[in-house]
């Protein structure tokens, strides 16, 4: 069973109520669209995200975000702004980078996420497959992917550790509980 186009669509949010939506790129006869179905083109990522999802503003300091990011075990902050709609993501490569540029440019005073936030999110729908959450992280090279709601607010992210998870506890390999 292929997912319908509204299910396949990747929504970008580029921040400041600028709000992207785009159809997959796939040709006819495009081995993407001619491959045997899986049962990752049927699950859908809310299945598999997780819920309890730290998030933040895009003007706490950098600081706050290095121990929220430590103290919660995650690689990634999801920026979300007053409706809960994301905005950008913080990934602790990403910081690292900026921190090491920023000494090499001293004296603006401290960093926001704003500074360091990678300036849009790329994000799926609740109804989007895993096979679509697994397509997407390769496709933009990234590791996290937030879910929206159809309102755009965030409800959770899906991992590259989630999607190789629930692939293996499927092949009966895990159990299916992930701690």
């Amino acid at each position: 069973m292929r997912p319908t186009s509204r299910t396949s669509r990747q929504h970008i949010y580029r921040g400041q109520g600028e709000h992207v939506v785009r159809e997959p790129a796939c040709e006819p006869n495009d081995p993407i669209e001619t491959a045997t179905p899986t049962i990752a083109d049927t699950v859908p990522v809310s299945w598999i995200m997780s819920r309890d999802v730290v998030c933040a503003r895009a003007d706490l300091e950098v600081d706050a975000i290095v121990d929220l990011l430590v103290r919660s075990h995650i690689g990634c902050l999801p920026i979300v702004d007053h409706d809960g709609v994301p905005i950008g993501m913080v990934t602790k490569a990403d910081l690292v980078e900026q921190l090491l540029a920023s000494r090499e440019a001293p004296g603006s005073g401290p960093l926001s996420a704003t500074h360091v936030m990678m300036p849009l999110a790329f994000t799926l729908d609740e109804h989007a497959t895993v096979a679509h959450a697994a397509a997407m992280m390769c496709l933009e090279g990234i590791h996290h992917v937030p879910i929206v709601a159809e309102s755009g607010s965030l409800i959770g992210v899906v991992s590259t550790y989630d999607v190789v998870h629930w692939l293996a506890a499927n092949d009966g390999l895990l159990t299916a509980s992930r701690e």
